[in-house]
């Protein structure tokens, strides 16, 4: 993704002034070495910071800056939206040929109202397939819909993010229906309401639909043959269907074009699928997706400990043990690896671990390889 970056920095045309970083991009830090040794830095602090205040930080911090070719400036979105629209207008203004870089943990849709501003404005990084929409250059009128079920549950509805769903129910039934894609009024109905008889929980499904659609401003679903689908109208980026694409690709290309879309795939996994929603088929997709995962970072473990990095396999392993923990293939690695690192003890550690997870959960002991393996480590340590 910094290659990306440095790229669409590099071919930047000469009329863009405002480079914004993009604000669902997790790494934003990595991207400081973009610019060189030629820029000014500063951080915001403060809450709901009007024009005066952005000047008095900005001329404590960083003016004169007459030699930086990129100002950059943290945390924007303390400001106040119209007044951080003045404060960048006349920043332009004053700064030269300089470019001002913001960095911010939301969208600043106020900076691209503004005509003027839009104009000379760019998103940075912008990658369509992985969840960094090119705000600043969007056409066509459907509607913009990010979801991130990857943590805690995130939805942004072109760029702005959505917190309030009317209660509990329309949030959960918006991922389930986003997340299924396809699905029956019947599968519906035993997923939220089993007990309740058809004509009730259609009244109740209906009256949550319509708070979804109230909630986005526009129909969610469409009902065609016998499912209801995403409406065609609605532009769709699904980080479960962004992670799942890339791991299929990652199936058929080569060890090196395989390596770059696991870590890419691995890199939208910031937490367990809808952590904090305790629903039935959420928790059973929990378990589903993080085996997912589970399976991406082993994948990405036998790449790498192919190419000999063997800490790295071994912190893969790890993490990949710490999901399923009984799965005797990956312990034997990490003990091997272990002991190449010259850490038996550390291996036996894991396979004790092992042993007392099969006994808990299957009441068997580890195959009659791995204890041979593990005898070895306890000799050589």
């Amino acid at each position: 993704m910094r290659t990306l970056a440095e790229r669409q920095l590099r071919d930047l045309p000469p009329a863009v002034r405002l480079i914004l970083i993009h604000p669902n991009f997790a790494a934003q830090h990595w991207l400081l070495s973009l610019f060189g040794q030629s820029y000014a830095y500063m951080r915001f602090h403060g809450a709901s910071l009007n024009e005066e205040q952005l000047w008095q930080q900005y001329a404590a911090a960083l003016q004169p800056q007459s030699a930086a070719t990129y100002i950059l400036l943290e945390e924007c979105d303390r400001a106040e939206p119209a007044s951080l629209v003045l404060f960048v207008r006349r920043l332009l203004a004053e700064a030269g040929d300089a470019r001002i870089v913001l960095f911010s943990r939301t969208l600043l849709p106020a900076l691209m109202q503004d005509a003027s501003l839009h104009q000379m404005s760019a998103f940075l990084p912008v990658n369509e397939t992985e969840m960094l929409a090119d705000y600043a250059n969007r056409t066509g009128e459907s509607a913009l819909l990010e979801v991130y079920a990857l943590g805690s549950g995130r939805v942004l509805l072109n760029g702005k993010e959505i917190k309030n769903w009317d209660g509990v129910l329309p949030r959960a039934l918006f991922f389930y229906l986003v997340d299924r894609g396809m699905v029956t009024r019947a599968e519906i109905f035993q997923t939220f309401w089993p007990t309740l008889p058809v004509r009730e929980a259609t009244n109740v499904f209906h009256v949550t639909k319509r708070k979804i659609n109230e909630v986005l401003d526009a129909d969610l679903t469409v009902y065609w043959s016998g499912f209801y689908h995403i409406s065609p109208t609605i532009q769709l980026s699904y980080d479960i269907g962004v992670f799942n694409k890339l791991l299929q690709d990652s199936q058929i290309s080569s060890p090196i074009e395989s390596r770059e879309l696991l870590y890419r795939a691995i890199s939208l996994y910031r937490g367990d699928f809808l952590s904090g929603m305790e629903l039935e088929w959420a928790r059973t997709r929990r378990v589903s997706v993080r085996q997912t995962y589970s399976d991406a970072l082993v994948s990405l473990g036998r790449l790498v400990d192919d190419e000999g990095e063997t800490g790295r396999a071994l912190s893969l392993f790890l993490r990949a043990a710490r999901i399923q923990r009984g799965r005797e293939d990956l312990v034997g690695n990490i003990m091997r690896l272990y002991d190449t690192l010259h850490m038996p003890a550390e291996g036996l550690r894991v396979y004790h671990m092992l042993t007392q997870e099969l006994q808990r959960s299957l009441g068997v002991e580890p195959s009659a390889a791995l204890q041979a393996q593990a005898a070895s480590l306890q000799l050589s340590g």
